[in-house]
């Protein structure tokens, strides 16, 4: 076995290609702050509304305004912003250029239709017009809220009482997810997938240099050579999980799940990401080949595994009453599912066990094809060198 002097050989070869290393190692990390300015801030929760009130002198509009500005949501963040508008073409603008999630437009007649029907408790008040852009999805959400809230001043105004209540119970150890805390599965699967560059630099920087014959006339077996291999690229792997943790946790992310679980699953993954690095690697002779056509297995595996945004589900095949889809032949795929339910919603290793035995199969598959092909690929040159037909033997 000649697997320790090769992985020393290859760490040290990682530390001298730090430029790669420094991109792996921080391409999540940077991409957990980038989402969070977007998501994470609980201020960036409420909907941006453009009021126009056609009904400036009545009583009943200036009420419901003020309803509007006061509503919060459990967490006592509020959930409205207001924008008064002079005009519809003001808040159209505003729709259009998606500076506002919902623009309301309150009628001329709204107060005195309001007092009408409660003195004469007949009739309908005028109603309030919503309008937005179906194709901004804040859009139905601002509406839904916005909707409760004119329902319930009415309610209270008109001194009904609505005769069904309901209530509400939460998955997981949290009552409220943010936005931010539903990537944060995703982003530490992406931190998995830039293996794809550190793994097949390790074979490019080979056949670069033309030290593939080198090795390839020594005792070293492929085995050894993808174990030592794989074996540096996951304390890289594993160095990415964390470091992208960490920043998630220091912009405000919390978890009750089990860190040992959310480890397993990423040491598991990066096993097929480093499989399928390597592979690609093979069919490469520079690094400006793999930073051009090793982007295409990267985005495939960023976009189909739900990193990039969630796609709907393909049924594959159904096993021992578990549901594999069609995008599950990634393993990264099962491992973002795994993560999420580990990170946001404390599942056991009972309850995870069917994801880590489907990942442990792939990576398994993964890795014995990036063996198999790693040996064709370069026996052949080999051979016309000189080697014989025992280098790289398996």
């Amino acid at each position: 076995m000649n697997i320790l002097p090769n992985f020393l050989k290859t760490f040290k070869e990682n530390l001298r290609d730090w430029k790669i290393l420094l991109l792996v190692l921080l391409f999540a990390p940077i991409f957990v702050f980038i989402m969070y300015f977007y998501f994470g801030d609980s201020d960036a929760d409420s909907y941006d509304i453009a009021v126009i009130n056609r009904d400036a002198k009545g009583a009943f509009s200036r009420e419901l305004i003020d309803a509007l500005e006061a509503a919060v949501s459990e967490d006592e963040d509020v959930i409205f912003t207001l924008h008064p508008v002079p005009d519809f073409e003001t808040a159209e603008r505003m729709i259009r250029e998606q500076e506002a999630d919902l623009a309301v437009i309150i009628p001329e007649d709204f107060s005195d239709s309001f007092q009408g029907y409660l003195e004469t408790k007949s009739g309908l008040v005028s109603p309030i017009t919503n309008y937005g852009d179906p194709g901004n999805m804040n859009f139905l959400a601002a509406a839904s809220f916005l909707d409760y809230t004119v329902f319930t001043y009415g309610g209270l105004k008109a001194g009904i009482d609505v005769p069904v209540q309901i209530e509400y119970e939460y998955t997981g150890e949290k009552s409220e997810l943010r936005e931010f805390d539903l990537y944060v599965p995703a982003l530490l699967v992406l931190s998995i997938i830039m293996m794809l560059f550190s793994s097949g630099a390790s074979i490019v920087r080979e056949v670069e240099k033309e030290t593939i014959v080198r090795l390839s006339l020594s005792r070293l077996s492929s085995f050894d050579f993808i174990t030592a291999l794989s074996m540096n690229q996951v304390l890289i792997g594993v160095s990415c999980f964390v470091l992208t943790l960490l920043s998630a946790f220091i912009t405000g992310y919390r978890t009750a799940g089990s860190y040992g679980l959310m480890l397993i699953v990423g040491m598991l993954t990066c096993f097929s990401v480093i499989s399928i690095g390597i592979i690609t690697a093979c069919f490469l002779k520079n690094m400006f080949g793999l930073l051009t056509v090793g982007c295409f297995p990267f985005f495939i595996l960023m976009f189909f595994s739900d990193c990039f945004m969630p796609l709907p589900k393909i049924d594959l095949l159904k096993i021992a009453g578990h549901q594999v889809y069609l995008n599950d032949i990634l393993p990264t795929a099962t491992a973002t599912r795994a993560l999420n339910k580990v990170m946001n919603y404390s599942s056991n290793f009972s309850e995870i066990g069917f994801e880590l035995a489907w990942i442990l199969g792939l990576s398994l598959v993964y890795f014995l094809a990036a063996m198999i092909v790693f040996r064709k690929r370069f026996i052949k040159n080999t051979i016309l060198k000189g080697g014989g037909e025992n280098a790289f033997h398996v």
